[in-house]
């Protein structure tokens, strides 16, 4: 007789020897069945907000051969959604980044049918509860029978309650065996996964653009048997969701929606019609839509305009005529000049200063060629920036201007070269060609070419934290146009950058002016390196922000191993010694080391983004979220709503000499005033949508919505804030509403 114990150490009802004999063959009987059925090793992850798990259809791959069928298994907790292959207004669909077996390769995932979720005025479309999204993997021939093989990836999705949303990932991953098996523990739901798959269908379908809207028409079998229909597209640039309008006309199906800015590049799609059948059966088909810009409208319905319907209007429209085109360029051009005042571009006047006190006393020439390679770097660099931005926009990311500081290995990294070049200006080390050598005469015009190309590269990178006057609505207004549009308005904004050097390389007049090169030049140079290694420690703060203190202490010592590194390539380039630049290439090494791991160390670390944040001088600013704005709204309390990053140092300067000054902290409280943060630090597609709307790529964005507003009806501020811009802004608003303090 045996006795058993309980997890309490409390003895259960004695058990027999040949029972427990029974029972354990019976366990091991069932085990031997579970397992004979069921995928092997399928782990199933828990996040803060979901339970995520790659599943297979069958228990083993085909030694032969062929499609496998998976599936991401993600399960929302109650009251949370995850979204479609188009979301709508906000959010992102699921995805995975396959880490496969050579031989292997993974088709696209594949979405049932999703659900409209209003999100406040915003529409979205996704799923409320468990989903299943199926994808086949093929599988090469000639596996090894037997063996065990590893399928897997990096998930990543978005899901929202009703007033926040929260981006999630996992790695996910199913080990199958190579030989003869049968169907898993998850079969059903394969079959009835596939079931609610739309049904492709092949009826007459086209689009076009008319009166900026998008208008689709179908040619279904029985137009009769239409009932309620609601197109869902997928292309995420073709319409605004706020309204679908549907017409009849000759067994033919319109429907009607406001379209995208950049519906124009849009030339075909895919959608889902969802209706009821003449039985009141639930349908979908999966239908394909051309584009065809010759069709003629067809019906003559009036359809009610933006205005009419009083719905928020779109900040940006398609170019429709070359002015406002070149209203654009010429902005973007002005804000260029301006974005050279801006506090961001202050660490790369000291390269500035240096550079012009030596051409000072060089010929004509020479002067000339730098101030056009200087020129040129800063095109290049801007060109870099607009061709990422557009292709990313194309490929359904929603980014905007100063993105890629988003990143925290771009941040370490950026904060790393301000290291170095603060190291050289400090004459810790020097370059055979003078690459960073900035003010030395020694290396000759190819050197200072060069020197001048990088400088303006090195200028873009580092000014995209600001974003200059006149800068933000010429911007917002090129990524909602064509790419050759877009990159047109990118250049202006980079000649206007470098248009004050390229003055005074042409301009003897002005070149005059410049003090001429002396033995004071050393002194400065030293002294303006360490504007550099602020800048790199501002960076360093950014990657603690953005992933935790680990992350930015692991920045640091990249940085110290930078430095020691390159004081060691000083050394050894002075004497010649080999242990000298061993001891560099360790250095610079180990710095690469560190680096490489900030994303790794800092992803544990980072903030989930739920806390509250903190006080702006006499402000309690509360996070911002649609929901929270428009519950506001609605108990008719004014509200102010700026949205800011923590690499844009422009919001940090309108920061603290506007917002959290006592001026504007009383006038606020006088009236009342919600404060309401959008940070966008790190990715967040719900602001980015929101910057979008209001014509802007990118931070500093700042609304007012007085007392009685709506959604609508915002007070734009300018992007450069006093505190008596704020309080004078505040004022006509309300006194525009009716309302005054």
């Amino acid at each position: 007789m045996i006795h058993v114990y309980n997890r309490h150490d409390t003895m259960l009802e004695p058990v027999r020897v040949s029972s427990f004999r029974r029972c354990l063959a019976a366990s091991c009987i069932a085990y031997v069945a579970v397992t004979a059925v069921a995928p092997a090793m399928a782990a199933q992850r828990e996040t803060s907000y979901s339970t995520v798990e790659l599943v297979a259809e069958a228990t083993s791959l085909p030694a032969a051969g062929g499609t496998v069928a998976l599936a991401l298994d993600l399960r929302p907790k109650p009251g949370w959604h995850a979204y479609w292959r188009n979301p709508g207004d906000a959010g992102k669909a699921p995805a995975i980044r396959w880490n496969l077996p050579d031989g292997f390769e993974a088709g696209a995932l594949r979405f049932p049918p999703p659900k409209v979720i209003p999100f406040g005025e915003f529409v979205t479309y996704g799923f409320e509860g468990a989903v299943l999204l199926l994808v086949d993997v093929a599988a090469p021939a000639g596996l090894a029978v037997g063996s065990q093989v590893e399928l897997g990836g990096q998930a990543s999705w978005v899901v929202c309650d009703d007033e926040l949303c929260v981006p999630e990932s996992a790695a996910v991953s199913l080990t199958l065996p190579v030989g003869v098996g049968g169907a898993s523990v998850h079969a059903e739901r394969f079959a009835a996964a596939r079931a609610a798959l739309p049904r492709p269908v092949d009826w007459p379908a086209r689009f076009y653009l008319a009166n900026g809207r998008v208008e689709i028409e179908l040619t279904p079998p029985d137009i009769d048997d239409l009932v309620a229909p609601y197109l869902f597209v997928a292309s995420k640039r073709l319409v605004r969701y706020d309204e679908q309008i549907d017409a009849r006309q000759g067994g033919r199906l319109r429907l009607s929606m406001p379209a995208h800015g950049r519906a124009e590049q849009t030339s075909r799609t895919v959608a889902v019609l969802s209706y009821r059948n003449a039985e009141g059966e639930a349908k979908n088909v999966l239908l394909q839509v051309p584009r065809d810009d010759a069709a003629a409208p067809g019906f003559q319905q009036p359809v009610p305009s933006t205005a009419e319907r009083g719905e928020m209007p779109l900040a940006v429209a398609a170019a429709t005529d070359w002015l406002a085109i070149a209203q654009a360029v010429f902005f973007g051009l002005l804000g260029g000049i301006i974005l050279n005042l801006m506090p961001c571009v202050f660490p790369i006047l000291s390269m500035k200063a240096l550079s012009l006190a030596h051409l000072s006393g060089a010929q004509r020439g020479t002067a000339r060629a730098s101030a056009l390679f200087y020129t040129g770097g800063i095109l290049v660099a801007f060109a870099a920036i607009a061709l990422a931005i557009i292709a990313l926009r194309e490929a359904g990311e929603v980014v905007g201007w100063g993105f890629q500081l988003q990143s925290p290995l771009v941040n370490a990294g950026l904060g790393l070269v301000m290291v170095a070049i603060g190291l050289n200006l400090a004459g810790t080390f020097e370059i055979g060609t003078r690459l960073m050598g900035l003010g030395a005469s020694a290396a000759g015009p190819g050197a200072e070419n060069r020197t001048a190309f990088l400088t303006g590269l090195l200028a873009v990178i580092v000014a995209t934290p600001c974003s200059a006057p006149f800068m933000a609505g010429a911007l917002g207004f090129a990524l909602a146009q064509p790419a050759a549009v877009a990159l047109a308005v990118f250049m202006a904004l980079g000649l206007g950058l470098a248009l004050p050097y390229l003055l005074l390389g042409f301009a003897p007049a002005l070149a005059g002016l410049l003090p001429k090169p002396g033995a004071w030049m050393a002194n400065l140079r030293q002294i303006l390196a360490f504007p550099m290694f602020a800048t790199a420690l501002w960076l360093f703060w950014v990657v603690g922000r953005q992933l935790g203190a680990t992350a930015m202490a692991l920045a640091l010592l990249a940085g110290l191993l930078l430095a020691f590194g390159l004081w060691a390539y000083g050394r050894g380039a002075a004497s010649g010694a080999l242990a000298w630049r061993t001891a560099a290439g360790i250095g610079v090494l180990a710095c690469l080391l560190a680096l490489l791991r900030v994303d790794d160390v800092g992803a544990s670390m980072a903030s989930t983004g739920v806390e509250q944040p903190a006080m702006l001088g006499q402000l309690q600013p509360q996070r911002f979220s649609e929901q929270r704005l428009q519950g506001h709204l609605l108990e008719d309390r004014p509200v102010f709503v700026y949205f800011t990053a923590d690499w844009c140092i422009s919001c940090k300067v309108n920061e603290r000499v506007a917002l959290a000054t006592d001026a504007v902290g009383e006038a606020m409280a006088a009236r009342d005033i919600a404060v309401l943060v959008g940070d966008w630090t790190a990715e967040d597609p719900a602001i980015t949508e929101w910057l979008t709307r209001y014509g802007r790529a990118g931070v500093p964005l700042y609304l007012y919505f007085p007392r009685g507003a709506s959604l609508a009806s915002a007070t734009v501020l300018p992007q450069v804030l006093l505190p008596e811009i704020v309080i004078d802004a505040i004022d006509e608003a309300d006194a525009a509403s009716g309302y005054a303090a």
